[in-house]
């Protein structure tokens, strides 16, 4: 007598869907079509215009990001040479997005986070801030090193 192959997928097979995270949207980053690409995925975000002046020092949104542990997406490459914002971003063990698509159009960032933000989601969730990724038009980068 042979056995039949249950057709069930069992537990231990099936993908436990990511945590939920908080997106922190730099305002380098934020633009109105990555918030309606947003709100379509359901994802919780802030964008930096909602809590922030726009001249906010970047230490001084580092800082709550790592706070209230939200997972920062920004457009700004430099935040891992300045000093104040590495020492910000190491010193509150933040979790950091950056989008290095060149000069990807808002259209293009959004289509990118679109496709990515299951990618993003797993990463945030599954890494020991603080981490930095590069986010490239072809996918997710290993972690940035930073000086």
């Amino acid at each position: 007598m042979t056995k039949k192959k249950s057709k069930k997928r069992s537990a231990s097979n099936s993908a436990a869907p990511p945590e939920p995270i908080t997106l922190f949207v730099d305002r380098c980053a934020w633009s109105r079509l990555l918030g309606e690409a947003l709100d379509a995925l359901d994802a919780t975000y802030i964008a930096h215009h909602q809590y922030f002046s726009p001249d906010a020092p970047d230490e001084e949104w580092l800082a709550v990001a790592g706070r209230e542990g939200w997972v920062v997406l920004t457009r700004d490459k430099h935040i891992r040479r300045r000093p104040a914002e590495l020492e910000a971003f190491r010193e509150h063990k933040v979790i950091v997005f950056v989008l290095a698509a060149g000069n990807a159009s808002a259209a293009e960032t959004a289509d990118l986070i679109t496709r990515l933000y299951g990618k993003i989601q797993k990463l945030a969730t599954q890494t020991e801030p603080p981490v930095m990724y590069s986010v490239t038009r072809s996918g997710m980068g290993k972690p940035m090193k930073f000086k």
